[in-house]
């Protein structure tokens, strides 16, 4: 037990002895290349999938009378501002297109990716608000910190977890919500549910302490991923009913280099994601 929580507390104070690696040679030309053609195939990327996912609303029975916008527009438009990191509401024609596009971005785009992160943020409704100072403000509250709860009033943000592939960076999936009092562990069944439908082959998925509990690695196990979870420092081995999480705690600390070795690709995935 002393073992465990000496761990937990030296990577969470920055004090575990990690071994040095040598850093890899990075091909600056392929890099600079690819920074230069992202935005142009970003783009077309969003062109051509919402367009091909489009194709399943167009045969739904229309009321009279054209719309202003095509769904499939403003779907594009909300695509653009999501990566160009404006802010954007959840619309009627995102909803309705979202399952489509999620189908085929991951037939193509995570057919072979096989390990997953969750995590969850929250857009804000007003420019007043900003979501970051009221998370700092939510984690010195215990009992939200503990339940996971969502920061500030009702309606003043879009609340949305995610599971997205560490190295394809594509959302396999995703809830969201305007309601605040649901917690970001309270989504996690249905996440993680619709990211093995959509990636069967998924076998591993990341997450923070939030995720550190029985019930998360039960839901994980379940549906035949290993999952890494930063125990929380009062983590004990008891495994009451739940094997995997036993088995996962033995794994950090007989093998802690190994296992945080693992888990930080979860924080390259962030890194790169948040650019």
């Amino acid at each position: 037990m002393e073992d465990l929580r000496s761990i937990v507390k030296s990577v969470r104070d920055r004090s575990f002895p990690y071994q040095h690696r040598e850093e890899k040679e990075r091909n600056w030309h392929q890099y600079d290349q690819a920074q230069v053609n992202e935005i142009a195939d970003v783009l077309e990327t969003i062109r051509a999938v919402v367009d091909l996912a489009s194709l399943d609303t167009q045969e739904r029975k229309r009321s009279p009378g054209k719309p202003p916008f095509r769904d499939a527009d403003i779907v594009k438009v909300m695509l653009m501002q999501a990566y160009f990191g404006m802010p954007n509401r959840i619309v009627a024609g995102f909803l309705r297109l979202l399952d489509s596009v999620l189908l085929i971005m991951n037939e193509s785009g995570n057919a072979k990716e096989r390990i997953f992160s969750t995590d969850g943020t929250g857009d804000p409704a007003s420019m007043k608000i900003n979501y970051e100072s009221e998370r700092s403000m939510q984690r010195l509250r215990r009992k939200d910190r503990e339940s996971g709860a969502f920061p500030g009033r009702k309606h003043d943000f879009q609340y949305s977890v995610f599971a997205t592939g560490v190295h394809t960076k594509i959302i396999a999936g995703f809830e969201t919500s305007d309601d605040h009092g649901i917690g970001e562990l309270s989504y996690f069944p249905a996440v993680i549910g619709q990211t093995k439908v959509l990636c069967p082959q998924a076998d591993t998925m990341f997450g923070d302490a939030l995720y550190g509990n029985r019930k998360s690695s039960a839901i994980s196990s379940g549906h035949g991923m290993k999952h890494y979870f930063m125990p929380r420092i009062n983590a004990s081995f008891q495994a009451l009913g739940t094997p995997s999480w036993k088995r996962s705690l033995y794994d950090f600390v007989d093998h802690a280099e190994e296992w945080l070795e693992q888990y930080h690709m979860r924080s390259i995935y962030r890194s790169a994601s948040t650019r």
